[in-house]
């Protein structure tokens, strides 16, 4: 089984490469775990303080390789998390020639990523249970 950046690899280089269903079926799983966790993920690092949107890319980056996203999808992110009043923003015009838009987590935020974390947390004991066997 190839990973998504071995697969771009070798169609780049020409060899065909015939994706089973299992692959197809890691990669439709993967994003569905990866949608999930980066609403969590984000909320968890504005919590700590607050951020302008690619030092939430970097972060992500820095911290982990799974949750790893282009600015593209957190910049969305980041507007639909405000839209529900989970995060709110600020324009910082320091530098002049590049402004910058600081999110921070609201109280309604932290309600929400506090039970998330517990939602998590017992998700993973749970799943730890089921596939390794580890009891709680």
């Amino acid at each position: 089984m190839y990973n998504y950046t071995q697969r771009c690899v070798i169609h780049y280089l020409g060899v065909v490469l015939m994706t089973s269903k299992a692959d197809k079926e890691y990669d439709r799983w993967s994003k569905e775990v990866k949608r999930g966790a980066v609403t969590l993920a984000i909320l968890a690092l504005l919590e700590r303080e607050t951020a302008y949107g690619y030092e939430v890319v970097k972060r992500l980056e820095d911290m982990t390789t799974f949750l790893a996203l282009e600015q593209g999808t957190v910049y969305p992110l980041l507007r639909r998390l405000e839209k529900r009043d989970l995060l709110v923003s600020e324009w910082n015009y320091e530098d002049k020639t590049k402004p910058k838009k600081y999110y921070r987590i609201t109280a309604e935020g932290k309600t929400s990523l506090n039970m998330m974390k517990k939602t998590w947390a017992d998700l993973s004991q749970e799943m730890n249970t089921i596939l390794f066997g580890v009891e709680k």
